[in-house]
């Protein structure tokens, strides 16, 4: 490949294809726009509402709309790439290389064969050493994975699903208020024939929760696709709640509003239980045994806040922690890519040890960083340490190590089989890329 050949390939392959901040701000907000637009058009071409009903409906959806989609603009267009730059700043060089290796590597051995670095279905290709003498490309191929994951197309969808459920929610309630037809004795909203204050009620509630919860997530940086999608589900169950509450034998009306507002903030989740309980209370004992595992405890900086999160996102086992990838698992649950590997390196090496890994943590050896250094220093003792502490007497180490991890027995086999243990640890992709995370991170 000559020299001209090779700067078009790289020029073409890193080029930036994703839209900027103000960009993403202008689609997002002619997006908004639009939804408006074709819900006002609706309201007086097929709806025919008359002036003063199709006016207030307007302000009120134009205002709703914009509260629920002002923090997702603002999020989108600015926080995104603030969450977008922690990656980056922990994933570069040898430790990116390592993360696409153990991760995604089917897409990093396309991307080789596209730009013809190896050939394609050869095995004598070695596409790891490869990668690691590319790290623009690779560099190019997280970028591309990270906006396919995450990034503005996947937002699109369901932040207009959001803006157009907002809009009919809000003009449900608007139409509601002034309709004059309607029976006054019950002030029934004529759509479901229900009291409109109870409908106002659950609306309210619901809105209360998009917003409230979607601003919580947007300061967290942890606002995923998911969220804006239950978003719209919890405002569309907003009045078939309120039915539910409005056939409720209960002889204060002022109570089913009350009912209403409050199972309106509540999230999905929590109000899935609340049903599940009311109509199916046979379940609710084996609800309690499946959601009282404790396993995630056991490693350090987990509480149960934390549980309840990676459980939410389906992860409830060690296992799992460790191989999960930690890039995503940050992003789905919105916790510092730092802590999310640090999670992953605890639960590697409680992976090979099991429950006896919890008596190394006096020593050090709960994590896989500690055990990757404690393993190159017994394997070259001269090599210079390089950016990390230096290792004094590994083999000291490694019979403290046995005797906490076997007491009691042989000293000899004991220690063989810690240390086959630690280099297994030592050996696994995960430790690999948590070794070379810049600047260097012992606490891993």
């Amino acid at each position: 490949m000559d020299g001209s050949t090779g700067s078009r390939r790289r020029t073409y392959l890193f080029k930036e294809t994703h839209l900027q901040p103000l960009q993403r701000a202008l689609l997002l907000t002619a997006i908004l726009l639009l939804v408006n637009l074709a819900g006002w058009v609706y309201m007086l071409e097929v709806a025919r509402f008359e002036h003063p009903i199709l006016l207030f409906i307007i302000v009120l959806a134009a205002f709703t709309t914009v509260l629920s989609g002002a923090p997702l603009i603002m999020f989108l267009s600015l926080g995104w790439f603030t969450r977008y730059s922690e990656f980056q700043n922990s994933l570069k060089g040898a430790a990116l290389v390592a993360y696409l290796q153990r991760f995604w590597s089917t897409s990093l051995i396309h991307s080789l064969e596209d730009e013809k670095l190896i050939s394609p279905g050869n095995p004598a290709d070695d596409w790891r050493t490869c990668s690691e003498r590319n790290p623009l490309l690779c560099e190019r191929l997280f970028a591309r994975i990270y906006h396919e994951q995450y990034g503005l197309v996947p937002f699109v969808v369901p932040f207009i699903v959001l803006l157009s459920v907002t809009y009919a929610a809000a003009a449900l309630v608007a139409s509601n208020y002034l309709v004059q037809s309607c029976d006054n004795t019950f002030q029934l909203a004529c759509t479901y024939k229900i009291d409109s204050r109870l409908l106002v009620s659950s609306v309210a509630g619901a809105f209360m929760f998009v917003v409230s919860d979607s601003v919580l997530s947007i300061r967290r940086k942890s606002l995923n696709i998911s969220d804006v999608y239950w978003y719209s589900l919890r405002l569309f169950l907003a009045i078939p709640l309120a039915l539910v509450i409005a056939n409720v034998d209960i002889a204060d009306s002022g109570t089913h509003i009350a009912m209403a507002f409050a199972l309106g903030t509540l999230p999905i989740d929590p109000l899935m239980k609340v049903v599940r309980r009311l109509g199916f209370p046979q379940l609710t004992q084996q609800d309690k045994d499946d959601g009282s595992s404790d396993k995630l405890l056991v490693l350090e900086g987990v509480t149960l806040p934390v549980v309840a999160t990676l459980e939410s996102e389906g992860i409830n086992s060690i296992e799992q922690v460790a191989t999960a990838d930690p890039v995503l698992l940050s992003i789905r649950t919105g916790f510092p890519f730092r802590f999310t590997l640090r999670l992953g390196s605890q639960a590697i090496v409680r992976r090979h040890l099991g429950e006896n890994a919890a008596r190394l943590l006096v020593v050090g050896l709960a994590d896989v960083v500690p055990v990757y250094l404690l393993v190159q220093a017994l394997d070259n003792p001269a090599a210079p340490p390089g950016p990390f502490p230096r290792i004094e007497a590994p083999q000291v180490i490694i019979q403290n190590a046995a005797a906490r991890l076997f007491p009691g027995e042989d000293q000899d086999q004991s220690q063989a089989v810690t240390k086959m243990k630690f280099r297994q640890i030592a050996a696994e992709e995960y430790t690999v890329m948590l070794a070379r995370i810049t600047p260097p991170d012992t606490g891993l």
